[in-house]
């Protein structure tokens, strides 16, 4: 396939992601994109390529915050503390009471 308008790399990228995807659940598919990307953007100018990674955060971003909204809880319940002193309030002599007032 000889690419050169817009309409033919957009049909190039349909064909090329229709090749990969069936390989999706490969223990190796992982690191092949990441190879083939890194191949593939070697000889892109540097303004393209902060394109391409801001893209790709902003993606990346997207993902995390669908999967939070979905693990929201529920909330309501609050951890309390036992005053373990409140036990011996009749027996403390009153010792208590006189170093509360001391600052």
């Amino acid at each position: 396939m000889n690419a050169s308008s817009r309409d033919d790399f957009t049909e190039f990228g349909t064909l090329l992601r229709e090749k990969i995807t069936p390989y999706e659940k490969s223990l190796y598919y992982a690191s092949f994109l990441e190879v083939l990307v890194r191949d593939v953007c070697i000889s892109l100018e540097t303004d393209d390529l902060k394109k391409i990674t801001n893209s790709l955060t902003k993606q990346e971003k997207r993902s995390k915050a669908n999967k939070k909204k979905g693990v929201v809880s529920g909330g309501g319940l609050k951890a309390t503390m036992k005053d373990d002193l409140a036990d011996y309030g009749g027996y403390d002599g009153g010792y208590v009471q006189d170093y509360e007032d001391f600052m």
